[in-house]
């Protein structure tokens, strides 16, 4: 499958998760020409185990950096209260919103996270997604051909093991991820962590061995259809 002149729409819960889980598609997208739009649900303050909190200003202009260097174009629903409390918003207010974005965007492909991820506003955007692309006339509404879940780097209980079914070939330029992950400055970390650029570098290799080349990015298809 090319992705030349494609429109891909991602799905991210906060900023960072559209480069932990499509960082390698964002660059092939650039390469292949394709078009790429990052929906960002919550954006604000984290409370980080390590560094302390993260002021969302500061976040804010992580995100710029990271959208000049990954070329994608983006918009946030929710700044402030929401982060981190999307599993007490009513799935409504995600639904309708990210039905808006898909109709307006019209992409041929949109990414959702993993649906049984640990952190809790992970779970409520992925129910929210799989509403909003439910399959309805093409004379009603945009029907998206391509769905993807993308994939996490770190589960701790057996339930929530990642299958992936689909594949994207993203050797020689794997490192991309890294460099995208080091401008969300504040949310990178260094070794030995899940979400380190290194991580994502050796993740990324592992993934590729899956499929006999040197790097992937691994997703679940949730549906496909050839045209």
């Amino acid at each position: 499958m090319t992705l030349k002149n494609k429109a891909i729409l991602i799905i991210s819960p906060h900023l960072d998760d559209e480069v932990i889980g499509c960082g390698g598609l964002l660059e092939a997208a650039r390469r292949q020409k394709a078009e790429v739009f990052v929906l960002y649900i919550c954006s604000g303050r984290s409370r980080q185990l390590v560094t302390g909190r993260t002021s969302e200003d500061v976040r804010l202009k992580e995100l710029e950096a990271v959208a000049q260097s990954g070329h994608f174009q983006y918009k946030i629903l929710f700044t402030g209260d929401e982060f981190l409390r999307l599993d007490q918003v009513a799935q409504k207010d995600l639904v309708d919103p990210i039905e808006d974005q898909i109709e307006a965007f019209k992409p041929d492909i949109v990414c959702v996270p993993f649906r049984d991820s640990y952190n809790q506003d992970h779970r409520p955007v992925y129910t929210a997604c799989l509403a909003a692309l439910r399959p309805i006339p093409q004379t009603i509404r945009h029907f998206v051909s391509v769905v993807l879940m993308y994939d996490e780097p770190y589960s701790w209980t057996v339930n929530e093991l990642f299958k992936p079914n689909w594949y994207l070939d993203i050797s020689g330029f794997e490192t991309k991820k890294a460099e995208l992950m080091r401008l969300h400055a504040t949310q990178n970390r260094a070794e030995p962590f899940p979400r380190s650029g290194e991580n994502l570098i050796r993740y990324a290799r592992i993934r590729g061995s899956e499929i006999g080349v040197q790097a992937a990015e691994a997703y679940q298809l949730l549906r496909g259809v050839m045209r």
